[in-house]
């Protein structure tokens, strides 16, 4: 039996059961639609039920064997079906920072000018009737949907666990998210509860490898990641030193970078540069004025911060003096106020 056959087999009489009417599970090539057939008996595909990991006694290999197959139904051309991108919703986990860039302009033209290459992965809606959810493939659904056309894709039973495993390992395989968006990714998987182990290998990473980016992620104001956008071209070195000069930043730094209008216009990685350049740069230093006596001695030096006013005495050159000038501070103040009386 050939590779296609087999992967073919894969399919239970169920999910043919769950595909949209007129659709059909088999197709003669990857990415085209064919009539309905009967269905001839085939043995099930194993699914992974429900629950937290290992808590149903199922090992997380398991839950990446069924991401591995539902990718493989996709290579071999299976179950392909063409679905309304109104009655497609998102995954419940976001992957992505929303952000249009030149590469979402770009799939917009192939697609437009070649059609759609490859389907996307779809559940059936665990609670809506007649609708589908994204493992994966967002972006091709609202290409799809901006250019008014159907949306090709496979339609296989995947619990929630299964769901994000695939979601995840399928950008990680195409990388295809930028390092903050893995990490923001990682975050949205661990608020909604679900083990390390899952997002491990959701991401393909080992345990101090999602450590490290977990850290990173809890270190970045969420505000902040989504108004630079995913930044591809900034990777773990860079967000890990952006992540660092926050907390000791001045005061209205990042604020006054997020206003300037040459941000909003900027792309993602320019945005990310704007950012980076304004808590790296060090405050200019201010000039100080020397006031010196008749005999040129510096008697103190003066510099202005800001509001502030600060005046330094030279102890070595002037002893006692600056005693002196703080007793004669309050008749100063007197002198000064009388003078500008009318």
């Amino acid at each position: 039996m050939s590779r296609k056959d087999t992967l073919k087999n894969m399919l239970s009489r169920r999910e043919r059961d769950e595909l949209p009417h007129g659709n059909s599970v088999e197709a003669n090539e990857p990415g085209t639609v064919s009539e309905p057939q009967g269905a001839p008996e085939e043995k099930k595909l194993q699914h992974i039920r429900s629950g937290a990991v290992g808590a149903m006694g199922r090992s997380l290999g398991n839950i990446a064997n069924a991401a591995d197959q539902a990718r493989a139904l996709i290579a071999a051309g299976s179950a392909v079906v063409e679905l309304d991108p109104a009655k497609i919703e998102g995954s419940f986990i976001l992957d992505r920072l929303a952000h249009d860039g030149e590469a979402y302009e770009r799939l917009v033209e192939a697609i437009r000018n070649t059609g759609q290459k490859s389907p996307i992965l779809v559940r059936p809606h665990p609670t809506k009737a007649d609708r589908y959810q994204i493992a994966f493939g967002h972006r091709r659904v609202r290409v799809l949907a901006q250019l008014g056309k159907p949306v090709k894709a496979v339609v296989q039973n995947l619990t929630d666990e299964e769901l994000v495993i695939v979601q995840g390992q399928e950008n990680s395989a195409r990388a295809d998210l930028s390092y903050v968006e893995r990490a923001m990714f990682a975050l949205a998987l661990e608020a909604k509860g679900y083990d390390r182990r899952v997002i491990m290998a959701a991401l393909s990473m080992e345990k101090t490898q999602l450590s490290r980016l977990m850290a990173v992620g809890h270190s970045l104001p969420r505000d902040l990641v989504e108004a630079v956008g995913p930044a591809p071209r900034a990777g773990r070195p860079r967000w890990v030193g952006l992540a660092e000069m926050l907390p000791v930043a001045r005061s209205g730094v990042v604020e006054k970078v997020l206003a300037d209008p040459k941000f909003k216009s900027s792309d993602s990685d320019a945005r990310f540069e704007m950012i980076f350049a304004a808590l790296s740069a060090k405050p200019a230093r201010s000039s100080a004025e020397s006031i010196k006596s008749e005999q040129g001695v510096k008697l103190a030096s003066v510099e202005r911060k800001g509001t502030k006013v600060v005046l330094q005495f030279d102890e070595k050159a002037t002893p006692e003096f600056a005693e002196y000038v703080m007793k004669q501070l309050g008749d100063l103040h007197e002198t000064f106020v009388a003078s500008r009386k009318p």
